[in-house]
């Protein structure tokens, strides 16, 4: 985790929802986290305990006692036991995050009525997709677990779940992290949103209903000088309150596009 902490961006994303976070007990795993790669970095500069409990409760709105910062601070302990945790600069992580903000969802895991952890969903009909995610997850050391369950109308719904504290902190904050995530990291996040709700035949399309995943989208494509353009909202025919973005790619810009996110012989599938 001390990698993940030295990058810039997973440090403030990490601040943000230690800072912003509800006050749920989900949030309190995040100030712990928050708080004890705070203490390691602040114990190299020879501060003593009471002004290092000074700057935490400044900046996490939280404190740890006393025993457990002395604790931290001699390595004898640490909150990240239970934490599945890996290199956040992975290309998987980027495949993951857009595959799971384009056909997926992260929530709130509830058991017996109390909060049991935090979950990751992908729901896909596409069974070669179903795969690329779990392959994907589990070589970031995570275990992505098969669901089927039935749509009210009695059509078969095939999802994929895993559990990951340090996944649902970067999808949470994916506007912030993958816009100053390495570059193959960001290429492989529009593979995913393509993979998920994209489109390639004689033109090449997104379609989402969420403007920002949209905008950030918009924003690492310039990044790589992919031309296109955004067109919305269009009024779905299926809902009243939803409404639809569509991103275009230029022509000029299809063999780069393809070339950069390797799915010039992997197409998404067709347009709805």
């Amino acid at each position: 985790m001390l990698r993940n902490w030295s990058y810039p961006e997973f440090k403030e994303i990490l601040y943000k929802e230690a800072r912003e976070g509800e006050d749920h007990k989900y949030s309190s795993v995040y100030r712990r986290i928050y708080a004890y790669l705070r203490i390691l970095e602040l114990r190299g500069m020879r501060l003593n305990p009471s002004e290092v409990g000074t700057v935490i409760k400044s900046e996490a709105n939280c404190i740890p006692p006393k025993t457990t910062m002395s604790r931290w601070m001699r390595n004898l302990g640490t909150p990240l036991r239970n934490i599945s945790v890996f290199d956040v600069h992975q290309p998987e992580v980027g495949l993951v995050m857009g595959l799971i903000l384009s056909d997926g969802f992260e929530r709130k895991h509830y058991r017996n009525y109390r909060f049991h952890g935090v979950r990751l969903e992908f729901v896909n009909k596409n069974e070669g997709l179903l795969k690329v995610f779990k392959e994907s997850c589990h070589r970031l050391g995570l275990s992505a677990y098969r669901q089927i369950n039935y749509s009210p109308t009695g059509q078969e719904v095939r999802k994929l779940k895993v559990e990951s504290t340090l996944l649902f902190l970067l999808v949470r904050r994916y506007d912030v992290f993958i816009v100053r995530a390495p570059a193959d990291e960001q290429l492989a996040f529009i593979k995913g949103l393509w993979l998920g709700d994209g489109y390639i035949g004689d033109d090449i399309v997104f379609y989402n209903t969420d403007l920002r995943l949209v905008r950030v989208a918009s924003t690492i494509l310039r990044e790589h000088d992919i031309e296109h353009s955004i067109q919305g909202p269009h009024l779905l025919k299926s809902s009243r309150q939803k409404s639809m973005y569509r991103i275009y790619v230029r022509k000029r810009s299809r063999e780069l596009f393809l070339a950069l996110t390797g799915l010039a012989e992997s197409p998404p599938r067709p347009p709805f």
